[in-house]
């Protein structure tokens, strides 16, 4: 809570911006709009929102930043970021054997800087997925690491269900607001 303003948000109020973070970001890392966006979609306060986001801050849904965008989706660091994007993209997309992009395509690919580029192919590398001298190619995958990607992948698969579970429940909630007959065009 800020002192300027003390203002608390309410049970239902963080719930509420919890939902809206849940379903309008789901990649960890990713920056919030301003409070000011966040406020009009929800129709609270400004004040309501920023006491919110610091309670989710500090059950580690939400991390504080400084500046203009003032919190990001979970407490993953750039680097972090970038090896999720990285990994995610090497699991999906690529097969052992095949080139990995560079440090400049997978910089414009993943909008992510130069530097975690760099310590995020240095981790994957230390980690077995990418080899070579500048980790450009991927390394055949070991059991473990086929375990892990069948893990993640079912962690994704659970999380995917249960955003959409969310996504049906927000749209028949809309559509039993809506009037009857309104899809009807008057001719």
């Amino acid at each position: 809570m800020t002192t300027a303003d003390n203002v608390v948000a309410g049970d239902d109020d963080v719930q509420a911006v919890r939902r809206w973070v849940r379903l309008s970001c789901t990649e960890p890392g990713t920056h919030l709009p301003a409070l000011a966006e966040i406020a009009a979609d929800l129709r609270l306060p400004t004040a309501v929102v920023r006491s919110a986001l610091e309670q989710l801050a500090t059950e580690g849904m939400v991390t504080p930043h400084e500046g203009y965008r003032l919190y990001s989706v979970g407490t993953t660091t750039p680097t972090e970021r970038a090896s999720r994007l990285m990994r995610t993209a090497l699991h999906r997309s690529y097969e052992p054997g095949e080139r990995f992009m560079n440090r400049d395509e997978i910089t414009r690919v993943f909008d992510i800087g130069g530097k975690e580029a760099a310590v995020a192919v240095r981790q994957l590398m230390s980690e077995g997925l990418l080899t070579g001298p500048r980790g450009q190619y991927v390394n055949a995958f070991s059991p473990e690491q086929q375990r892990r990607r069948v893990k993640q992948l079912r962690e994704r698969a659970s999380d995917l269900r249960r955003e959409a579970l969310e996504l049906m429940r927000t749209a028949r909630k809309i559509e039993q607001e809506l009037p009857a007959g309104g899809d009807a065009q008057a001719t």
